[in-house]
């Protein structure tokens, strides 16, 4: 059987969801079967050239294409002709209109687009203007069409394509062992971090308008008026910090609020975290719930957060058109309601477990070419 060949187009580099998520896949590679490149628009973690110089694979840097977008065009077609791959995969939303159209000058026969992410034209009206008028053209150059979610593929690709199964989902899967619920990790993590007395309203994603940190500010402040003893941990990098500190000044929350930037160890605070508050603007999915509800952890999300995301029973969405003092009296709730548990086996049967998944993705690429791969 022939080894197949990808190139995985990731976007930036910012060690979030979708770079995080496919490098989980790759871990769980049967790498006899597949060999796969990632390419990253500026720079990337030397944590990524690490694991895949393990296994002889390579990545690539292209120039951003907000800056030097025909320069990059260049480059993407250049490595894709040399690389002769069997699938180039990119997983820019509706930018990857422009990788995907590099990868079909290259010659690439199979161009997979993958979207993990939707818009919002209230919050965000110039980026969700310029994903709408691309959403056509990535069709154009795409031969496949894939998503994280339904919500995420009905809104890329039409619901009609999605309807008549031309949209393969490939689930956000996750090493699920890691963030299983551990009563001595959580005691570890509470006690390095001075936090044993402490109740630890968690976050992750970028400092970013779509998270909608300002609101979750809010928020905070109203929940920490009845909970003294409340920390609002925010892991995360991103734009909008100097903006965001600059309000936890003004809610004089200086010495409740903890900025902890990038993180590789995401699964380990999520044990120490008590509740976990996610008010997005938009989302194609949310990956981060799922790796939080993993953990045992009681969730408080926005409603325009998808219901797919709603694997346990400790989700709770609601609206953003409640205001914060209703929220903060909704995280007194859950955190009195949810007891955590060992979520391992809801999370697998709903199509999360990265070690089934990774294996199922092998056998899709191989079906993209017309090959027939055999699961181990």
């Amino acid at each position: 059987m022939k080894k197949i060949h990808v190139l995985r187009i990731i976007g930036e580099c910012a060690s979030g969801g979708t770079e995080a998520i496919a490098l989980n896949y790759y871990k769980n590679f049967d790498h006899d079967q597949i060999a796969m490149d990632f390419l990253f628009y500026g720079p990337s973690l030397p944590r990524f050239k690490e694991e895949l110089e393990k296994y002889g694979d390579k990545v690539f840097n292209v120039d951003y294409y907000s800056k030097h977008l025909i320069k990059s065009c260049r480059q993407i077609k250049k490595i894709v002709k040399s690389g002769n791959y069997d699938v180039v995969h990119s997983q820019l939303n509706s930018l990857s209109f422009f990788p995907l159209f590099s990868a079909k000058l290259g010659g690439a026969s199979v161009r997979l687009a993958s979207n993990h992410s939707t818009s919002n034209f209230k919050y965000e009206k110039g980026k969700s203007i310029l994903k709408n008028l691309l959403k056509p053209s990535v069709k154009l150059v795409a031969t496949d069409y894939a998503a994280c979610s339904r919500h995420a593929g009905e809104w890329m690709f039409g619901k009609k394509d999605f309807s008549q199964g031309k949209v393969k989902i490939i689930y956000n899967a996750l090493e699920l062992q890691k963030f299983s619920f551990s009563k001595e990790i959580r005691e570890k993590i509470r006690e390095r971090e001075n936090w044993k007395n402490k109740i630890i309203v968690g976050h992750v994603g970028r400092l970013s308008t779509q998270k909608n940190h300002m609101f979750l500010l809010d928020v905070f402040s109203e929940f920490k008026k009845t909970h003294e003893n409340a920390l609002l941990l925010l892991v995360g990098d991103g734009k909008m910090y100097d903006t965001i500190m600059e309000k936890v000044k003004k809610l004089e929350l200086d010495n409740s609020v903890l900025f902890f930037g990038t993180r590789f160890d995401i699964n380990e605070l999520m044990q120490a975290m008590d509740i976990f508050v996610f008010p997005s603007l938009y989302e194609g999915l949310g990956n981060v719930i799922n790796e939080a509800q993993t953990s045992g952890l009681p969730c408080l999300v926005s409603t325009n957060v998808p219901n797919e995301v709603d694997i346990t029973d400790s989700v709770k969405h609601l609206s953003l058109n409640e205001n914060a003092k209703t929220w903060a009296k909704q995280m007194s709730v859950l955190l009195n309601e949810t007891e955590r548990e060992n979520q391992i086996e809801k999370m697998r049967l709903a199509n999360y477990d990265v070690k089934i998944e990774s294996k199922k993705l092998v056998e899709y690429y191989y079906s993209l070419i017309g090959k027939k791969g055999v699961l181990k």
